[in-house]
């Protein structure tokens, strides 16, 4: 564990537990009505109290009165950037650009938050301190699990988003909303095995994972339409877990 984060101790564990709640907060447990009404006060107030209160739980074995300020603004600061960012989907529709732009400044609020903050806040007497132990967090171990657990979460439901946006549209291949279904989960499959395989030094084996998948289909492929759909959607959805593969080794 020679990583970016583990290599700071609390305060890496700490920008580490707030990634995670944002990737549970913004994606685990928001759902797609909840996300595709969030143009309106109600459901876009519903889906920040929720982040605020996953962004809290995810932050208790830091959790102070100085810690829970940075909590605080992060939960603040989310509701104008997703305020904006579902009137502009109402305007252009969905897609990759418009995703990411919304996710990079979800992570900037995180890291400036978390830089503002003075490191030895993070050493500070947690309002679990004492129970099971939390008192004397093993930093390495908590924030390897937070960030690997943040990558798995955002394997699936970012990446849908992402390949999803990038994708033409109509989609020539699925016929029916269950074999949509099917393709965003064998998609997010492809990626948990192309991850676990990334952070386990295993890239020679990545390329099986494609041809296993090009095999499946080889008969549609005989079709120009969904090959080329085939294509980009399989190199969107390899591209994703490769880049957070590559991110999970820099950070741990």
């Amino acid at each position: 564990m020679s990583g970016w984060l583990t290599g700071l101790g609390p305060a890496g564990t700490a920008l580490a537990l707030l990634l995670l709640g944002h990737v549970l907060g913004d994606f685990a447990f928001q759902t797609d009505e909840l996300a595709a009404a969030k143009h309106r006060v109600r459901p876009l107030l519903t889906h920040v109290g929720i982040v605020f209160v996953v962004h809290v739980v995810a932050f208790l074995p830091l959790l102070t009165t100085r810690s829970a300020l940075t909590v605080v603004a992060i939960g603040v600061l989310h509701l104008p950037i997703d305020a904006v960012s579902a009137r502009l989907r109402q305007q252009t529709g969905s897609s990759a650009r418009l995703f990411l732009a919304d996710q990079v400044a979800h992570l900037l609020v995180i890291l400036g938050a978390w830089t503002l903050v003075d490191p030895g806040a993070w050493t500070l007497t947690p309002v679990l301190a004492g129970v099971g132990g939390l008192a004397t967090l093993p930093w390495a171990q908590v924030t390897t699990g937070a960030v690997y657990l943040a990558a798995f979460v955002f394997a699936h439901d970012g990446g849908n988003a992402i390949v999803r946006g990038v994708l033409p549209d109509p989609d020539p291949a699925p016929n029916s909303e269950d074999e949509l279904e099917a393709g965003s989960l064998i998609g997010s499959l492809e990626r948990w095995v192309i991850l676990f395989l990334g952070v386990a030094g295993l890239w020679g084996s990545v390329g099986l994972v494609v041809a296993a998948k090009s095999i499946a289909r080889f008969e549609e492929l005989k079709q120009q339409a969904f090959a080329e759909y085939f294509l980009v959607g399989t190199l969107s959805s390899v591209l994703v877990a490769i880049a957070l593969a590559g991110a999970v080794s820099v950070l741990v």
